[in-house]
């Protein structure tokens, strides 16, 4: 039995409206610029394992305070439009892009996620939230309805740290109030939360609704309703 249950947030428990593809075509149409969709997905591509690159380092610190988050996207969206088309305006399009995934309404939660905190929320059981994110996280989780079974949230904007260095976690560990082995964190991220949760003694479960994680030596869950099972009703 875990008397605290921590979440990441993007891709854990909530989901964008419109996916990032779709997005960018419609925000480039408003523009002016028709954009050929096998194209897109190959800027995509090339522009997401530069992401990959750049996050899997254990010194990054691109998510530590708004300002460095908001010079990833930056970089993200000039490495993207570059190599889409050198001739667009980078700026404009980053700025839009940016506003977008800060506006609370386009975000929803998962259909599993208000069934799982409130399930753990009768149970007793206190909800944190550890995430990597820009100080407009608060005003996400309020407005997708979601605050109000959520106990404590750390923030890597808010606090000065990022995943997967073991600050952010041990600050879970604080505002948890128990010993670390006696939370569990469920996030999507291998590196960012396992790893993260491990290295100060939490428990840790990867999310994977699609079925796409490589075999792992963490528990993966396909709903996060199987987390309930642990508990007694």
């Amino acid at each position: 039995m875990y008397p605290v249950v921590c979440f990441d947030v993007g891709f854990t428990l909530i989901d964008e409206r419109t996916n990032a593809h779709d997005l960018i075509t419609s925000v480039l149409a408003e523009l002016g610029h028709a954009v050929d969709p096998a194209a897109l997905h190959a800027a995509q591509r090339r522009t997401g394992n530069w992401y990959h690159h750049r996050y899997h380092t254990l010194e990054n610190g691109d998510w530590s305070s708004d300002a460095t988050i908001r010079r990833l996207w930056l970089d993200f969206y000039e490495h993207l439009f570059s190599s889409l088309d050198p001739t667009l305006d980078h700026l404009t399009l980053a700025n839009t892009l940016i506003a977008h995934y800060e506006t609370p309404g386009n975000w929803q939660p998962f259909p599993d996620v208000e069934p799982t905190l409130m399930g753990l929320h009768e149970r007793g059981v206190k909800i944190g939230v550890i995430s990597d994110w820009s100080s407009a996280l608060r005003p996400i989780l309020h407005a997708t309805g979601l605050s109000r079974w959520i106990d404590f949230v750390v923030g890597s904007a808010d606090s000065g740290f990022a995943k997967p260095l073991s600050d952010l976690y041990r600050l879970g560990v604080d505002r948890a109030g128990v010993p670390a082995e006696q939370i569990i964190h469920i996030g999507d991220s291998y590196f960012a939360d396992v790893l993260g949760a491990r290295a100060v003694g939490m428990q840790a479960a990867l999310i994977d609704r699609a079925g796409r994680a490589p075999r792992t030596d963490c528990r993966v869950l396909r709903d996060l309703r199987e987390i309930l099972a642990d508990l007694p009703a």
